[in-house]
């Protein structure tokens, strides 16, 4: 009797505990999924990957972190795809002016669940705002295939007024989820094609230059002229970033394709290199692609300067060369025929010079994303989709005024012609339109507005940081010209923040208005230089350092700030501009300072 007491005693308390048993059993599972990782962690994941329950810590090589999914009580948890950050994948894609990093989730088909910007300490981001966080252009990755060429105007929308930081962060995602996807989803159709187009690019790599002739790849196309000199033409299919890279160089390369994909939406690239000594200078517009009946102009827009061929495969053999960006209607899989308008009077096309051109099975696989043909294949290399940017010599200039923004050249124009008539007639209604116009258009329209920070990074990179936007430069040589010969006409007209703070001065009533004592007001002006100097001395000294938010609080009303701090900050100064007219141009302003 006290024996089967004694067993129901022990078989109620094993009952008990069997709950307990139950989840120490599971802890392994739990610890593996969640180890490490805190609250936030879990959180910032989660919100990358939704789908995923649980994550392990960031481990593996390359370093990732596992999502799983819920699991069944018993069960093992499972492996839904992988979080990486883009600093583990070097190397780092700059920005505006700093590098930018990134989490990104890919699932196990190599499909995007999302990105979130981690940190950047862009200049850009200190005027405008948190706008990479903010716009829509973190939510197109999603459902974004690891194979998708991941370029701004092309495959995603870029973010408005600044194209390289959108190139920067979209390059470094498609940089990183490819190698995560070569890495650990070795089964997958990707990654079998990354290896057959690695294998066709050892190819192409050990070729010369000679025998890129012989396989088709490149095609010279001599053109005789009238007077007997030679304009001689040399084309190459450049459908590829590896192929570019190739051909081309990687920055040649880069700067083209960008400006290809800042102009049109759609079409493969075909290299020319040109030289010769023709008496008459090769003409874009002078070019044309047929295929079957259709015949296809390049028009300026479809023509971006590549480089002075110093890089690549091409070095050397051309004096220089451009790039015809071709219709998506020619179809890449049949031969088409390139022609040249030498200007001599012709009845039918047959009559132009011109030669037929056909891409080549391993060149065009790379493009296409496609797997090698298998007779063409030795070992490894790279056929990813591309990416770039562009800068030219004299080609630079054709280059800023083919992709200007008219519209906003034009709107510019108009603006300058206001501020220039307010300023000579000295007249009040005049300025007082252009101080509504520059308010609107300017401030709280378009944003193209000066600031310190162009000033630092063009310390820093140099006058090539103006050459990819007509409507900055224009306001930019604008500003120089006119302080140069007439003081701060800038300040005075064209400032969104100086028009803002002389409307209220306008509206506030006049008894409210009042001048700091002379003695005050005369050492108050030092203090805008003292912030100029902090602020240069930081952005050159301190790359990821920013404090351009905290001096110039334009950025926060023209660009809707989330920060309460700098919402604080704003609402000193305007309150300060209330009673004291211009009170941040006077004693505050950096960029005031400058001129």
């Amino acid at each position: 009797m006290q024996f089967c007491r004694s067993s129901k005693l022990l078989l109620a308390s094993l009952t008990r505990l069997l709950p307990y048993l139950f989840a120490f059993a599971l802890l392994p599972t739990i610890a593996v999924a969640q180890a490490g990782l805190t609250d936030t962690d879990i959180a910032l994941l989660k919100e990358v990957m939704p789908d995923a329950s649980s994550f392990s810590e960031k481990a593996g090589d390359p370093p990732v972190y596992k999502a799983y999914a819920a699991a069944e009580q018993d069960a093992e948890p499972e492996l839904i795809g992988y979080l990486f950050e883009t600093p583990d994948y070097p190397p780092e894609e700059i920005g505006y002016s700093a590098p930018i990093e990134v989490l990104v989730g890919m699932d196990l088909e190599g499909v995007l669940s999302g990105i979130k910007v981690l940190y950047y300490r862009e200049s850009y981001k200190s005027i405008r705002g948190d706008f990479l966080n903010t716009e829509r252009f973190p939510n197109q990755f999603e459902g974004m295939s690891v194979s998708d060429g991941f370029r701004p105007g092309r495959d995603l929308d870029g973010v408005s007024r600044a194209t390289i930081t959108s190139w920067a962060t979209s390059r470094g995602i498609r940089n990183a989820a490819r190698h995560v996807a070569q890495s650990y989803l070795t089964d997958s159709e990707f990654a079998a094609n990354a290896n057959s187009g690695e294998a066709a690019l050892q190819i192409l790599e050990a070729q010369s230059w000679e025998k890129l002739k012989e396989s088709g790849l490149v095609k010279d196309f001599p053109i005789v002229l009238e007077d007997l000199t030679e304009l001689n033409l040399t084309l190459a299919f450049m459908g590829n970033e590896s192929l570019g890279e190739l051909l081309v160089g990687p920055d040649d390369y880069s700067r083209a394709d960008r400006e290809a994909s800042n102009r049109v939406s759609d079409g493969n690239m075909l290299l020319v290199g040109i030289d010769g000594n023709a008496s008459t200078p090769f003409r874009q517009e002078r070019l044309a692609v047929k295929q079957g009946d259709a015949v296809y102009n390049i028009e300026r827009r479809r023509f971006v300067y590549v480089g002075s061929a110093d890089n690549g495969k091409i070095a050397g053999k051309v004096r220089f060369a451009g790039a015809m960006v071709l219709s998506d209607e020619i179809d890449m899989n049949k031969p088409f025929t390139v022609l040249y308008d030498t200007g001599k009077q012709v009845e039918t096309f047959e009559e132009l010079a011109q030669t037929d051109y056909q891409v080549p099975p391993v060149p065009l696989a790379l493009a296409m994303g496609t797997p090698v043909p298998a007779e063409y294949l030795p070992e490894r290399a790279n056929p990813f989709p591309e990416f770039d940017d562009f800068e030219e010599e004299e080609g630079v200039w054709a280059s800023l005024m083919n992709s200007a923004p008219w519209y906003e050249v034009a709107a510019l124009l108009v603006l300058f012609a206001l501020v220039m008539t307010a300023f000579l007639r000295k007249s009040a209604p005049i300025r007082w339109v252009t101080l509504a116009y520059t308010l609107v258009y300017l401030g709280f329209y378009n944003g193209t507005f000066l600031s310190v920070s162009h000033i630092t990074n063009g310390l820093k990179l140099g006058p090539s940081l103006f050459l990819n936007d007509l409507p900055l430069l224009l306001i930019v040589v604008f500003t120089i010209v006119t302080t140069l010969f007439w003081g701060r006409v800038f300040c005075s007209s064209l400032c969104p923040f100086g028009a803002l703070q002389d409307f209220i001065t306008r509206i506030v009533p006049k008894k409210w208005q009042r001048e700091l004592p002379q003695a005050i007001h005369d050492k108050a002006l030092y203090i805008k230089y003292g912030i100029l100097a902090l602020l240069v001395v930081t952005a050159v000294t301190f790359s990821d350092l920013s404090l351009f938010q905290y001096f110039e609080p334009f950025g926060t009303i023209f660009y809707f700030s989330r920060s309460a701090l700098l919402w604080v900050i704003l609402a000193l100064f305007l309150l300060a501009s209330t009673f004291i007219s211009r009170f941040y141009c006077r004693y505050a302003c950096p960029l005031g300072a400058a001129l």
